[in-house]
């Protein structure tokens, strides 16, 4: 995996950012096989984070939250936007919010229109999602 995120992102720069994702508790709401990555958008620019995943861990289970953490990432400045992509996976995954932390700047993006997150054309979900 870590060589994966190197490979994928490269290092960008010093600052730590932490993604902690709401999954939403409705049926069918979790994933066991969504590869997710996202861009954050700030002020002074955009970072790409590397894939959503906590080693060892079921992540993206109904009714809990998610945090993820990653290094050598650029600072952004004031969040303003974060921009999700699904890479593969084999189910759609139903979220509520995203709290996006980077340095001393946080924001929350809530999933108002209730879009699932999907690459599998059986499922009515979308693969880029764009949250401000």
């Amino acid at each position: 995996k870590q060589w994966y995120q190197r490979r994928v992102r490269g290092n960008q720069g010093e600052a730590t950012c932490t993604v902690e994702a709401d999954t939403d508790t409705r049926a069918y709401a979790n994933s066991n096989g969504l590869v997710l990555m996202a861009t954050i958008y700030g002020k002074s620019g955009a970072t790409l984070t590397g894939i959503f995943d906590n080693h060892g861990k079921n992540d993206f289970k109904k009714g809990n939250v998610d945090t993820f953490e990653f290094t050598q990432m650029k600072k952004v400045g004031a969040i303003r936007c974060i921009a999700l992509r699904v890479l593969v996976g084999e189910d759609a995954w139903m979220f509520n919010t995203m709290t996006v932390t980077c340095g001393n700047k946080k924001k929350t993006f809530t999933n108002d229109d209730n879009v699932w997150l999907s690459n599998d054309p059986d499922d009515s979900g979308v693969e880029f999602l764009k949250l401000c």
